[in-house]
């Protein structure tokens, strides 16, 4: 992975990023602390000869298929892709397409895209024309763990859980929108 560094952190300028948990330092350490034994998969997007994105996954095989969230999506609420905005339309499209053609059936829990971002407007430009259903669950009761995170955001961050349609991974997706709508109904009763 340190062979991207360069690229890495070439994005993260352009894109003026302010999020700590996006550096490649951190996600470098992540990854090399929890590695292949937790499913870590970094996906590199390369372009006539040059990295032009990066998608920190974790990835969990289980009995409908695969389950694709974002790297330590439990323990940070704040996570995206790393790419540069004239690139993540197309990036979205490719990898998107491409996991889905490898695992198949696969479920993704992507928690963390701030609701005012440019990624979560893509994701739901993709799944439209994939004719995809997606669920989106906008927690407004969120607190940031940083406040070096840019304002220029909104300060709510999302999850989106959406699959393809194979009918185990439907299943499964289901059961997670189930389960979010229960704790956002319990969360709001609690305030």
């Amino acid at each position: 992975m340190s062979l991207y560094e360069k690229d890495w952190l070439s994005i993260l300028e352009a894109n003026e990023n302010r999020n700590p948990y996006l550096e490649y330092e951190f996600l470098y350490k992540l990854w090399l602390n929890l590695g292949q034994k937790e499913g870590i998969e970094i996906y590199a997007v390369k372009e006539h000869n040059r990295i032009i994105a990066f998608f920190p996954f974790h990835s969990k095989e289980t009995w409908f298929g695969y389950i694709l969230c974002f790297v330590a999506q439990n323990e940070f609420n704040t996570m995206d892709i790393i790419a540069k905005e004239r690139d993540r339309d197309r990036v979205i499209m490719f990898v998107f397409d491409e996991l889905i053609n490898m695992k198949k059936s696969v479920v993704f829990s992507l928690n963390g895209l701030f609701q005012n971002g440019n990624t979560l407007r893509n994701l739901s430009k993709y799944l439209q024309a994939r004719s995809m259903k997606e669920y989106l669950f906008v927690d407004n009761n969120i607190q940031l763990k940083s406040k070096s995170i840019s304002r220029d955001f909104s300060p709510y961050t999302t999850k989106t859980i959406f699959s393809t349609n194979t009918f185990r991974a439907k299943s499964y997706r289901n059961f997670l929108w189930t389960k979010e709508m229960i704790i956002s109904k319990v969360k709001r009763n609690s305030t």
